[in-house]
């Protein structure tokens, strides 16, 4: 047992009390430092200088400059997720070729409120002539962290681009301009995300990046909501081209050029007739060839799918000798871009895609999706005289393996890989026509190739 003397006592008494005023000082100092870098932390957080309050889109928090959106990368387009007014999520490709937010389908479990002001009357590439739609304005939309208010939207009354089915997922519109316009927006294809800058905050940022020698700067042509940038191809028989083109994310081509608008534009003796896609008036056909090279501010990009649409598609879209044709999202993928329309102007920088060859439809299959999620897939159409007419594979054919493996583990994107593919000479198809499987076998060919023979 332990025995303490009245002076021990004491002192143990002494140093208790001590020991008590030393931990209420130091409890004391705690709390003045923690309040101390408490405000330091919150004065850092100082709310963002500009006009964001102006603006009709803008981020929620007023401390953040910039939000970080993810994306879906389907037939080289970029699909984001939003709503509208009380509506559940929606899906929309992030378009600079649409000069305003345009809904053009949705699903039969999907509503929402909206407010009608009026009838418009709307023309676009397709074959079809004008189109009907709705227009409604004060509308609000939501992305993460993104809110914005008084927008007009377009309702069209008929689906004409039939997204979804070539999609292989439910797509219910474009989002274009009213995004661009209040912010800078980044398109990282590699990491599958755009970042929307607040375009007073990242105004210094943009600047350093301009003279950062990773990335080039190109200077952008503005015009009725719309951009555009120069650049020279040199076509098939080796002649330039200077061309001034839409800058077109929400087309998954490469590049579309006007023969009958542009001057000296050739068509490659090595030409497909063929689909080229469905725009907002209706289908489009034409022709798609190669050019040698594109040159975009010191990139060369070599042998690029060319598409040539027939002047019926275009005549109502355009306005004659405004532009000779579009870049569409083929091309723009195999870059990083930093879209600054304020500035009228973007940065590029190559990314790991910039190098992948250029596909087309070598096998004349377009194959759609009727029962949307599914990997359900069934010939929509059939080029004449391409491997699939001449292997006797006809519209409405199911298909069920390609090269004797199910097609169900294959998204869309997926398949249509796998049967425009210039790894192999044949593939086989197995389909179901009617109540019969039959095997198909195509041969493959690159019938575009370039003759570098001529000089």
């Amino acid at each position: 047992m332990l025995k303490i003397s009245a002076i021990s006592k004491y002192l143990f008494r002494r140093q208790v009390r001590q020991n008590f005023l030393n931990s209420i000082a130091l409890f004391i100092a705690v709390i003045f430092l923690v309040g101390c870098s408490s405000k330091l932390f919150q004065g850092n957080r100082e709310i963002l200088e500009g006009d964001r309050e102006n603006r009709d889109i803008r981020i929620v928090d007023p401390y953040k400059g910039t939000i970080s959106v993810p994306f879906e990368l389907i037939n080289n387009l970029i699909v984001i997720s939003l709503r509208i007014n009380d509506s559940e999520e929606l899906k929309f490709i992030l378009d600079t070729g649409a000069g305003r937010t345009i809904i053009t389908e949705l699903g039969s479990d999907q509503s929402f409120r909206i407010s009608y002001q009026g009838d418009v009357e709307l023309n676009g590439l397709g074959n079809s002539g004008s189109i009907s739609a709705l227009i409604s304005r004060g509308n609000e939309i939501f992305l993460d962290g993104i809110e914005g208010e008084n927008q007009t939207i377009v309702v069209l009354l008929e689906d004409t681009f039939n997204l979804s089915h070539f999609m292989g997922t439910q797509i219910n519109g474009l989002l274009g301009y009213d995004i661009f316009k209040n912010f800078i927006v980044e398109a990282d294809y590699e990491r599958k995300k755009i970042y929307l800058h607040d375009p007073d905050a990242f105004e210094e940022k943009y600047l350093e990046r301009k003279n950062n020698e990773s990335w080039t700067y190109v200077p952008l042509h503005s015009q009725d909501n719309k951009v555009y940038a120069d650049l020279t191809i040199t076509q098939s028989n080796n002649t330039k081209l200077d061309a001034r083109l839409l800058i077109d994310s929400g087309a998954s081509h490469t590049i579309f050029l006007y023969p009958e608008i542009s001057k000296n534009v050739v068509i490659p003796s090595n030409h497909i007739e063929t689909y080229l896609g469905s725009g907002l008036s209706g289908e489009i056909y034409g022709k798609i060839g190669k050019a040698r090279k594109v040159e975009l501010k010191g990139f060369e990009v070599k042998e690029p799918i060319l598409a040539f649409p027939d002047l019926e598609a275009v005549d109502l879209a355009i306005d004659r000798g405004s532009r000779n044709g579009s870049l569409g999202a083929d091309f723009l993928k195999r870059f990083d871009i930093i879209y600054n329309y304020r500035d009228e102007s973007m940065l590029i920088r190559r990314n790991r895609r910039f190098r992948e060859k250029f596909k087309y439809n070598i096998s004349g299959l377009e194959i759609i999706t009727p029962v949307l999620e599914l990997p359900f897939y069934v010939v929509s159409k059939v080029r004449p005289d391409s491997p699939a007419d001449k292997a006797g594979l006809q519209k409405d054919d199911i298909i069920i393996k390609v090269d004797y493996k199910n097609v169900y583990q294959y998204s869309l994107s997926e398949l249509l890989d796998k049967i425009n593919t210039f790894d192999k000479k044949n593939i086989i198809i197995n389909v179901k026509r009617k109540s019969t499987f039959i095997n198909f076998k195509l041969e493959l060919e690159d019938i575009l190739k370039l003759d570098y023979s001529v000089p």
